[in-house]
């Protein structure tokens, strides 16, 4: 009997050495999770012995098992036992081998960008870059507001004379004129420009040589002028030759300084100017000139003037 109780005591001992040896291994296998090389192992083993040891000293230390009754109808649990004095700490095992390192756990959320740091010194200006090809040309701005006019310039030398142009048909003859006195006219004098040469505006024409002369009512003051000496009416015509470089200017006969008639303009460089007046004399003397007006003449030799006595 002595020896059932025994074995029935190292029974019931086993179970519960058993059952906190289960319970030891699933909470170091819920702490370390399981391990996987042999030195985690042995470190595994080493902690769930420690556990046992510790726990199965608080078994001994509880008094010895009864010897088991008769099994009977469950009687009421009976009151609990004290706790046994705790057993002496077992010497403590050898360090386990180190975990396998744990895997690398999730990024941590970025921290807050720091302050601004100072600006840095500026840097060498960079070496000027390549010129940009031209851009398209713009459209063209609005006309401008048109400038003063200019001065005029001044009068291009005269062009070459044009060749003479076809005669005109003849005129209607005019009425016959009153009956002339007795021998025609009585004085008349003609003159030539023997040198040509510029005159200027305002100047008189020269007809320095006499070509033939008859009566005493016309005669020659000097190279220009000529005196018209009786009272009556004078015919007075002239002929000027041009060069083809002078101005288109013109000419008039003055009595005593006073224009009479028109002034005859030249219309094409190098043409002669022609012209011719009736002159009434009221006050004997008088003086007879061509004078240039508008702009100068270069004339060439060989231009005449013609003075007649017509009547008295």
């Amino acid at each position: 009997m002595g020896h059932k109780r025994c074995h029935s005591h190292k029974k019931d001992k086993n179970k519960v050495k058993d059952k906190v040896k289960d319970k030891v291994k699933d909470k170091v296998k819920q702490e370390d999770k399981v391990k996987q090389d042999d030195k985690v192992k042995q470190q595994y083993d080493g902690r769930v012995n420690q556990e046992v040891n510790l726990n199965i000293s608080d078994i001994n230390a509880a008094g010895a098992t009864g010897a088991a009754g008769a099994t009977g109808a469950t009687g009421a649990t009976g009151a609990t036992g004290a706790t046994g004095a705790t057993g002496a700490t077992g010497a403590t095992g050898a360090t386990g081998a180190t975990g396998a390192t744990g895997a690398t756990g999730a990024t941590g959320a970025t921290g807050a960008t720091g302050a601004t740091g100072a600006t840095g010194a500026t840097g060498a200006t960079g070496a000027t870059g390549a010129t940009g090809a031209t851009g398209a040309t713009g459209a063209t701005g609005a006309t401008g507001a048109a400038g003063a006019t200019g001065a005029t310039g001044a009068t291009g030398a005269a062009g070459a004379t044009g060749a003479t142009g076809a005669t005109g048909a003849a005129g209607v003859t005019g009425a016959t004129g009153a009956t002339g006195a007795a021998g025609g006219i009585p004085s008349a004098l003609n003159a030539e420009n023997t040198a040509g040469g510029l005159i200027a505006v305002g100047g008189a024409v020269p007809f320095d040589t006499t070509i033939n002369s008859f009566g005493t009512d016309i005669t020659r003051v000097n190279a220009t002028t000529f005196s018209l000496n009786t009272a009556g009416f004078y015919s007075v015509s002239f002929v000027i030759p041009t060069t083809a470089v002078t101005l288109l200017g013109g000419a008039q006969v003055q009595v005593n300084g006073t224009p009479v008639g028109p002034s005859f303009t030249l219309a094409t460089v190098g043409a002669p100017l022609i012209g011719q007046v009736l002159v009434d004399v009221t006050s004997p003397p008088a003086t007879v000139e061509i004078v240039v007006t508008g702009l100068g003449l270069t004339l060439l030799p060989g231009g005449t003037i013609l003075i007649e006595k017509l009547s008295s």
